[in-house]
């Protein structure tokens, strides 16, 4: 190849969008992260909090999924916040779980990046975003 073509190679790579690394794999869920789990929508979850977040990732009963246990921290201590089970879903790229509490229920969206876990809560059925999180792995 021609210099001239090297380099038009390269620039059309470069052009490329980048994406954001992201894994599908159970194994690189599984373990405990810590960090923190930000309300961003007071007006549709008005009793929101901001937490210090620990979630633990076992392998799920079926093949391909991920049993999640979430706590938050509370003067020092682990307090549980429920569990749920999480499957990869394709299109949104993400672990993915169906949450349904007393008065409501939300979607959670957890991307993995290495040692990095972040993601978003959406509310049912209007689908707003009151929740991201930003966790590593310990």
């Amino acid at each position: 190849m021609h210099a001239t073509g090297s380099v038009l190679v390269l620039l059309l790579v470069s052009a490329l969008p980048q994406t954001k690394a992201t894994s599908s794999s159970p194994a690189d869920l599984i373990g405990t992260w810590r960090g923190t789990s930000i309300c961003t929508d007071r007006a549709v979850v008005p009793a929101c909090a901001d937490e210090t977040a620990v979630y633990d990732f076992t392998p799920g009963s079926k093949p391909g999924t991920v049993h999640w246990v979430a706590d938050k921290v509370v003067n020092g201590q682990r307090v549980s916040m429920g569990e749920s089970d999480l499957t990869y879903d394709t299109a949104e790229a993400c672990w993915k779980a169906e949450v349904k509490g007393p008065r409501a229920t939300s979607v959670w969206c957890l991307t993995i990046d290495g040692a990095h876990l972040t993601g978003t809560a959406r509310l049912l059925p209007g689908n707003q975003t009151f929740r991201k999180l930003d966790l590593r792995r310990q």
